[in-house]
């Protein structure tokens, strides 16, 4: 990571979010674009399992959360549909300093009042 920038980890997904399946070279290029237009580090994507409800990599994401400034993502709908598990993330990761952005939706959690909305 360079020192004094804001770096950004990737995450993307094979399964199908938001009724689409969108190929994980697309989802890398749009997190990398976003990046690049915020002058946002884009630290490589990881790409989570393909089994159904499994959040295994999200999960280690925001374990190593502290290591970056942002995780990004394409949307909100990538994440667990269960409301607590969902909470419990975005929240883990403010209460590391970590903002989370969804870029399709153009939305960034950085406080427990952008989870409510």
């Amino acid at each position: 990571m360079q020192t004094g920038s804001f770096n950004v980890k990737g995450y993307t997904s094979r399964r199908a979010f938001s009724g689409f399946r969108i190929p994980i070279p697309l989802q890398s290029t749009s997190i990398r674009r976003y990046c690049e237009d915020r002058k946002y580090v884009f630290n490589h994507h990881v790409v989570e399992n393909l089994t159904p409800d499994s959040y295994l990599v999200l999960e280690r994401v925001v374990k190593e959360a502290h290591i970056y400034d942002g995780i990004a993502m394409c949307s909100m709908g990538m994440l667990p549909k269960s409301v607590s598990h969902r909470t419990s993330l975005l929240q883990r990761c403010i209460d590391a300093e970590v903002s989370v952005h969804f870029i399709f939706e153009q939305y960034v959690v950085q406080t427990s009042s952008d989870i409510s909305e």
